[in-house]
C-alpha cells in the first residue's frame, strides 16, 4: 500500500510543461534502413536555445537499439543509403545552401558531391548505387544573387525590381520564387559529375528510377497555363536527358516503378479539375496503358495527417513498391499505420492507436519506422517477423519530470445526425473544483486529430486549462463523404459539429461550462473567425495565421490558383458566394474577445488576412489584440525561430488565463 501511495503521489507531483521545454525534446524522423537491415539511419532535431535555431544530425542505430551519432554538421537531413550498402548520401547545410554529401557507411569523413547555388534536393539511388538524381531549383536569371543579398546583412545594395508573369511567384517557407523553376539532376558518383537532365519554364520533380537504372519517371506539368492549373503528369526521361515522355497526366505526383519495371504507380486525382478530397492511387504501364486503381473503397486517406505540433512527416508521402505489393502510410479515425496495398486491397501491415510519420524497408522486409502517440513524441521503431519493437528512448528521461495527461476519445453527434469523434485532455487537477475548456480546431480541412502528441495541448491542460480537439466534417481519416462533405460550403456543417461537439465535450464533469474558448490557426483559424461572428457561446477565442475574408484572400495566397477546387468560385465568377463565407461579413456580430496571431511573411494565409479581421474589431471598439510576429512563415508553431515558438506559448496561456 505504502509503494502505490508514493507513486501516485510521483505522478500527480509531477510539474506541468513549461514553454521552454520544448528546448528538452528530440524530434526523431526519417528513418532509413540499410539494404541488409542491420542498421537505420534517422534524423534527430533539437531545439536549440542559445543559438535560437534547429540543430539536425544524423545517427545511427543497430537492431538492438544502440544509438551512435553519425554526422555532426548540425544541418544535416534526408540520409539514402546506397542498395550496395556501402555509403550514405544525405544533404547538409553546414556552409550554405543544403548540398548533396556522401560517407562510406561505416563512418569517415564526408564529402560534398553538388555544388548548386539555391541547394540540391533528396538524395535517390540509382538500382546499381553509382548515380544519385535529385531535384533542385535553378534561376533562369545567371545573376540571381537575391539570396545571398538578402543574407548578408551589411551589404545596402538595391533590390532587383522584380517582373512577374507566372502566378506561381512564391511559396510559403521558401519565400519569393520569381523566376526559379525546379528541375532534374543526375550526379556520377565516381567521377563526382553533375548533369542537369531537364530545363524549360516548368518545374520537375520527385525523380524516382527503372529497375534498370535507364530511365527516370518524375511529374511535371508542362501545359501552357501550368501556372494557374492544377495539372501535373508522370513522365520518363532516360538518365542522361533528352526528350520527356508523358506517360499519364491527370494532378499527380509521387510515381514509383514497379520492381519488374513494367508498370509505374502515383498518387492524386486523376482529372485535375477534381483535386479535393482523398488522395488517390493508381498505376499504369510504362506505355501509358492498363491503368488500376490500387485502393479501391479502402475508407482511409494515404498520408500521415495526424496534426501535431511536433511529430510531422520529413518526406511528405512514402510510397514503396515490393514484389508483394505498394506499401504506404495512411489515416484511419485518427491513426496512422503503414498499409499494404496488393491488387486493389489494402491491409494493415502496422497497427495501434498512434501516429505513424515515416518508414523505409529493407531488402529482407524488416521496416523501420518513426512513431508517437497522445503521450510520447516520436521514437523509432523496428517491425521485423511480426514484432514491433521501440529502439529508441530518446524523450523517456524528460517524460519522467513533467504531467503528460492521456486523452480521452469520444463521439458525438454532429451535422447530419452523423457520428463525429474528438478528445478531451483533461487539465492537471480535474479531480477537483471546476476548470476552463478549450474547443481547438485543426488546420486543413483536410487534416485530422488523433493519435499524436501535441505539445501545445499538453501544455495548456497542464496548466489548467481542458482542451477539446475534434474532426469535424471536412477532415481526413473518415472516408471520401465526410472530407468532401464541406466542399464549396465551408462555416455550415463543419460548424454545426463545432457546436455539437462543444457542448459534448463541456458535459464532463470538470468543465465550467461559462468558460468556454475556442482557438484554432489557417483553417481552423477560419472556424475560429466563423464561430465568433456567428455565436456569443465562446468566452475568449484566439485567431491564428486564419482566412478571414474570402474574396481578397484569392488573390493573395500563394496556392491561390487552387481555392476554387474548395470554394468552387473565383471571386470573378461568383464574388457574393465567397463573401457569403468570408467572417468578416458578420464581423459587427462579434461578442467575444479575440486574439489575432499571425506571421508577417505567412505566404498562404497571408498576414493582411489577421490586419483586416483585428482592423475590423478595432473599429468596432471590440475586446481584441494582435500579435504579428516578424519573419516567420505559415508554420511558425512547427518549424519557426525557437524563441518565437517559446514566446508564441506564453501568449496563447496568457490570453486564456486572463479571460477564461
Amino acid at each position: 500500500m505504502l509503494a502505490g501511495a508514493l507513486l501516485e503521489w510521483a505522478v500527480t507531483e509531477r510539474r506541468p510543461l513549461q514553454p521552454t521545454d520544448l528546448y528538452r525534446l528530440a524530434l526523431l524522423s526519417d528513418p532509413q534502413i540499410s539494404p541488409d537491415g542491420s542498421r537505420i539511419a534517422v534524423v534527430v532535431r533539437h531545439l536549440n536555445e542559445e543559438r535560437d535555431e534547429y540543430d539536425s544530425n544524423i545517427f545511427v542505430a543497430d537492431q538492438e537499439g544502440r544509438l551512435r551519432q553519425f554526422t555532426a554538421g548540425g544541418k544535416d537531413s534526408a540520409p539514402r543509403w546506397s542498395p550496395d550498402g556501402r555509403c550514405l548520401a544525405f544533404l547538409s547545410g553546414r556552409t550554405d545552401e543544403a548540398q548533396i554529401h556522401l560517407m562510406p557507411s561505416d563512418g569517415g569523413e564526408a564529402r560534398p558531391v553538388t555544388d548548386i547555388k539555391l541547394g540540391a534536393g533528396t538524395p535517390v539511388w540509382s538500382p546499381d548505387s553509382t548515380a544519385i538524381a535529385f531535384a533542385a531549383m535553378v534561376s533562369t536569371r545567371p545573376d540571381d544573387e537575391t539570396e545571398k543579398n538578402e543574407k548578408d546583412k551589411e551589404k545596402k545594395e538595391k533590390a532587383p525590381t522584380r517582373i512577374i508573369e507566372r502566378a506561381s511567384y512564391k511559396l510559403d517557407s521558401a519565400g519569393f520564387l520569381w523566376d526559379r523553376r525546379k528541375h532534374l539532376f543526375v550526379v556520377d558518383v565516381a567521377a563526382e559529375k553533375v548533369q542537369q537532365i531537364t530545363d524549360g519554364d516548368q518545374h520537375d520533380n520527385d525523380p524516382a528510377w527503372t529497375p534498370d537504372g535507364k530511365y527516370l519517371v518524375f511529374t511535371s506539368s508542362r501545359e501552357p497555363r501550368w501556372d494557374v492549373s492544377t495539372e501535373s503528369s508522370i513522365f520518363l526521361i532516360p538518365r542522361e536527358g533528352g526528350e520527356a515522355r508523358r506517360i499519364t497526366g491527370g494532378s499527380l505526383d509521387n510515381p514509383v516503378v514497379s520492381p519488374d519495371g513494367q508498370r509505374v504507380a502515383f498518387l492524386g486525382y486523376l482529372d485535375p479539375e477534381d483535386a479535393y478530397g482523398p488522395i488517390g492511387m493508381w498505376s499504369t504501364t510504362l506505355g501509358g496503358e492498363d491503368l488500376r486503381d490500387e485502393i479501391g473503397d479502402w475508407p482511409g486517406s494515404i498520408g500521415n495527417y495526424v496534426a501535431s505540433d511536433v511529430a510531422g512527416s520529413a518526406n511528405g508521402i512514402d510510397l514503396t513498391w515490393r514484389e508483394d505489393g505498394l506499401y504506404f502510410v495512411g489515416n484511419v479515425r485518427g491513426t496512422s499505420n503503414v498499409f499494404r496495398s496488393e491488387n486493389g486491397a489494402v491491409t494493415s501491415v502496422t497497427e495501434g492507436r498512434h501516429a505513424v510519420a515515416d518508414f523505409s524497408i529493407a531488402g529482407n522486409g524488416t521496416i523501420a519506422l518513426t512513431r508517437s502517440d497522445a503521450t510520447h513524441p516520436t521514437e523509432l521503431f523496428v517491425l521485423c517477423h511480426g514484432e514491433v519493437r521501440q529502439l529508441t528512448h530518446e524523450n523517456e528521461e524528460f517524460l519522467q519530470e513533467v504531467h503528460i495527461a492521456t486523452p480521452k476519445r469520444m463521439t458525438f453527434t454532429g451535422a447530419c445526425g452523423e457520428e463525429s469523434e474528438g478528445w478531451v485532455l483533461a487539465p492537471r487537477g480535474h479531480e477537483e473544483g471546476s476548470h476552463p475548456l478549450l474547443v481547438y480546431i485543426h488546420g486543413g480541412p483536410q487534416t485530422a486529430h488523433g493519435e499524436a502528441f501535441f505539445f501545445e495541448y499538453q501544455f495548456l491542460a497542464g496548466n489548467g486549462i481542458g482542451i477539446f480537439f475534434p474532426n469535424i466534417h471536412g477532415s481526413s481519416s473518415y472516408g471520401h463523404e465526410y472530407e468532401t462533405s464541406i466542399r464549396y460550403d465551408w462555416g455550415n456543417l463543419d460548424f454545426q459539429d463545432v457546436m455539437a461537439g462543444t457542448e459534448a465535450a463541456a458535459s464532463q464533469p470538470w468543465v465550467d461550462k461559462e468558460r468556454v474558448g475556442i482557438a484554432g490557426g489557417s483553417y481552423g483559424g477560419y472556424m475560429t473567425n466563423w464561430a465568433v461572428t456567428h455565436t456569443g457561446r465562446f468566452k475568449a477565442a484566439l485567431t491564428e495565421r486564419c482566412i478571414s475574408n474570402m474574396v481578397s484572400f484569392a488573390g493573395t495566397s500563394d496556392h491561390c490558383w487552387w481555392w476554387r477546387q474548395s470554394w468552387g468560385a473565383f471571386p470573378e465568377e461568383d464574388v457574393q458566394k465567397l463573401w457569403d463565407m468570408s467572417p468578416i461579413k458578420y464581423v459587427n456580430a462579434v461578442t467575444t474577445p479575440l486574439l489575432v496571431m499571425h506571421s508577417e511573411r505567412d505566404d498562404r494565409c497571408p498576414v493582411e488576412q489577421g490586419e483586416q479581421m483585428f482592423n475590423a474589431l478595432r473599429r468596432l471598439g471590440k475586446d481584441t489584440k494582435f500579435i504579428m510576429f516578424p519573419e516567420e512563415c505559415h508554420e511558425l508553431t512547427r518549424s519557426g525561430k525557437p524563441s518565437r515558438r517559446v514566446e508564441r506559448l506564453g501568449y496563447v496561456l496568457n490570453w486564456f488565463r486572463e479571460r477564461l
